[in-house]
């Protein structure tokens, strides 16, 4: 139980964090006080105990929610011009002026932020996979590095494209 509560580098660090705001608030009020361990023992112990609570309370959420570089791979029944001209006019009909041609067969699209992220960044890479076949490699991660949680942006926003990539290949286009 306890081992998962700590089995990631992203959540040891946010139980320090957790730790370290604890400690920083009861400061600000120990200092109005008189100096004695009795107190200051009694502060870091409190602070530890809160720390852990939190972090039983909040590693499910955290590990659910925690950003991962999502990445998905569709082989499509096509040639590689046609699904690069439909696939840059998908993301033309979603995203619109965001949708940026990087070179012939990978585009990016920088999402805008919203309540759940300060946005993402999605890349669509194309390859032959032979004969009349292409392969659509899709991936999502967020725009800000610091981000701790997406809540789930990243694998959304590679679902819906995947998902509107093979419904659109299923009917020919």
């Amino acid at each position: 139980m306890i081992r998962s509560l700590f089995d990631s580098r992203r959540k040891r660090g946010f139980f320090a964090l957790q730790l370290l705001c604890s400690l920083l608030f009861q400061q600000s009020t120990w200092l109005w006080t008189v100096f004695s361990w009795p107190v200051l023992m009694g502060m870091l112990l409190s602070s530890l105990i809160y720390a852990l609570v939190m972090q039983g309370f909040f590693a499910g959420a955290l590990h659910r929610h925690t950003v991962v570089r999502e990445q998905q791979t569709l082989t499509l029944p096509m040639a590689l011009p046609l699904v690069r001209e439909r696939v840059w006019q998908e993301l033309q009909a979603r995203y619109g002026r965001r949708a940026r041609v990087q070179d012939e067969c990978h585009f990016e699209v920088r999402t805008a932020w919203s309540v759940k992220s300060w946005g993402e960044r999605l890349s669509v890479e194309l390859a032959e996979a032979g004969g009349e076949a292409t392969r659509v490699h899709l991936g999502s991660q967020p725009r800000f590095r610091l981000t701790l949680m997406d809540w789930g942006k990243n694998r959304d926003n590679v679902d819906d494209l995947l998902r509107a990539l093979a419904q659109r290949g299923q009917s020919g286009w």
